[in-house]
């Protein structure tokens, strides 16, 4: 049954209750089982059960086209079980559309769920995929969906420059937290890109979207299963460069993190004198099933955003590693990589060194607030929402 109250319409909406746009073209839909229409279907089964509509071919991010594979995990090919659509994985051999795969196609339709971190991989596969569409003399449309960490903060450091920093997890030059939607990176990095934009959404909702603003929840990725999880994300993701568990293979993914070597009673009252703003530390203990320390209980900490409008990820996550780095000097590490692993996540080398050197956090902060106001300038023009 529809849902009743809805204040919020994606673009996936829009178009479905307008498609005129897309009759008499033949489509291919770049996606994934997230990206559901206000009644909570598929946009998948939603856009190839509209008259008049030819969608020819889907692609797949990472996760698949279902959202279940592993973070990192290479997919396949597949073909969608209930459309019988071919889906052609962005996540495998291939990073973009091959040519073969878009001949025919008169426009590329995009609708994924971003969650509004650099380092989360839908963005930089969109980018890649217009980019491609373009080459091949396709058209893009972009069904905008919001970002469910608002668009009023942005944080963090911007993108290394060097090679080595273009990978699937950091592939755009972007702040740590980037405050737009994927229609709006779009309009940044492709100007011209058509936007099929979102109604009802102000860059202040936040995680208010799922809320007051309808939206249904679908987990854009398998381990961020509620809002809550997003929130703590913004944060924890840190944590997936170190020798902790972020969670992975327990009850609360991001939510929780920890190893069997942490203090936790030291490590919440470290953080809880940091006065971060927005969020508790609360000692935590689990047994993660599956990645890192699988089947060994882990001391850590349960995360929990108390007021998403003052809370600040990027700032929680550097004084959360931080704390780490100080107070289990013999047993904390930072994994191994060219470039390390945590660098791809926070987007530049200085943050570690920072960390090792027992920089002031206040100093590293206003570092990368001097990036954010430079981002800030350069995407204005690409804003769509209040």
């Amino acid at each position: 049954m529809p849902r009743t109250g809805v204040r919020l319409r994606t673009g996936l909406d829009r178009i479905l209750a307008d498609p005129a746009p897309l009759k008499g073209q033949r489509l291919a839909l770049l996606t994934h089982d997230a990206a559901l229409s206000a009644d909570g279907r598929r946009g998948v089964d939603a856009l190839a059960g509209l008259p008049g509509v030819q969608l020819g071919a889907l692609f797949a991010p990472e996760h698949g086209l279902s959202g279940a594979a592993a973070a990192g995990e290479h997919v396949g090919d597949l073909r969608d079980s209930r459309t019988g659509l071919p889906v052609f994985s962005l996540y495998g051999q291939r990073k973009v559309p091959e040519p073969a795969q878009l001949a025919g196609i008169d426009l590329l339709l995009i609708d994924l769920q971003d969650v509004g971190l650099r380092c989360f991989t839908y963005a930089g596969t969109a980018m890649a995929a217009i980019v491609a569409a373009s080459a091949a003399g396709v058209k893009v449309l972009v069904l905008d969906r919001p970002n469910p960490l608002g668009g009023l903060v942005c944080e963090g450091p911007m993108l290394e420059s060097g090679a080595a920093f273009h990978t699937p997890v950091s592939a755009l030059p972007l702040p740590y937290r980037h405050g737009l939607t994927l229609g709006e990176l779009a309009r940044h990095f492709a100007p011209g890109t058509a936007v099929s934009p979102l109604d009802g959404w102000t860059r202040a909702m936040g995680i208010g979207i799922y809320r007051e603003g309808g939206l249904p929840f679908a987990a854009p990725s398998p381990n961020l299963r509620s809002p809550a999880a997003i929130l703590a994300y913004a944060a924890t993701v840190l944590i997936e460069g170190t020798n902790l568990s972020e969670g992975r293979g327990s009850a609360a993914p991001f939510e929780l993190i920890g190893a069997p070597w942490v203090n936790p009673a030291a490590l919440a009252q470290a953080m809880t004198r940091a006065r971060l703003p927005g969020v508790h530390f609360a000692p935590a203990r689990f047994t993660p099933a599956t990645s890192k320390h699988a089947g060994a209980q882990c001391h850590g900490l349960r995360l929990t955003i108390t007021d998403p409008a003052r809370y600040r990820g990027f700032a929680t996550g550097l004084e959360l590693v931080s704390q780490l780095h100080r107070l289990h000097p013999a047993e904390f590490r930072f994994l191994p990589g060219q470039p390390q692993f945590f660098d791809l996540l926070a987007g530049r080398t200085w943050v570690r060194e920072g960390i090792e050197a027992g920089q002031n956090r206040a100093a590293m902060l206003a570092r990368a607030e001097a990036e954010v106001r430079g981002w800030l300038r350069e995407s204005a023009g690409a804003r769509l929402y209040p």
